[in-house]
């Protein structure tokens, strides 16, 4: 049984090389158990260690991990191909998400990140002013909430009269 409550012990203290070591020994038990393989992934992401995540988290979205891990999964994922300069997939895995989780604003904001990287500027923005539009509480967004999601796509408009 994955004791899940010893990892994040390890984690909240710091101690992440000892996290891995214990999820390692879980991976060794149950290498087809996508819960534990997305624990690796993240122990891996902890370590700097991107590219070796890349391959659990994979492994953990196509054995079937759910819920909000399979969510954490795929921003993890995306993210990691992100900092490795691999935009095109970190494209990919966060359109891929968007599908399956399209009110999840961090995939959002992380696909815009990502559409920044690729020169994708007006997307990029638009993108994170429609998302601060529809998530922000703040008085003065709201007072202007219909503005900021029309200029979302609209940013080169310009009034000419």
């Amino acid at each position: 049984m994955f004791d899940f409550e010893s990892v994040q012990h390890l984690r909240k203290t710091g101690q992440y090389e000892a996290a891995k070591e214990l999820v390692r020994q879980y991976v060794d038990t149950a290498p087809n158990d996508p819960t534990v393989l997305y624990q690796m992934a993240w122990c891996h992401d902890s370590l700097g260690e991107e590219q070796a995540a890349v391959p659990y988290y994979e492994q953990a979205l196509v054995l079937g991990l759910a819920g909000e891990d399979r969510l954490q999964a795929y921003i993890g994922l995306g993210s990691t191909y992100r900092v490795i300069g691999q935009f095109k997939q970190a494209s990919s895995v966060f359109r891929s998400a968007l599908l399956e989780f399209p009110d999840a604003h961090a995939l959002q904001a992380f696909l815009a990140m990502t559409e920044y990287n690729l020169g994708q500027v007006n997307q990029a923005v638009g993108r994170l002013l429609k998302s601060l539009a529809a998530t922000s509480s703040d008085a003065s967004i709201q007072t202007f909430n219909r503005a900021l999601r029309y200029y979302a796509d609209h940013l080169d408009e310009i009034d000419t009269e």
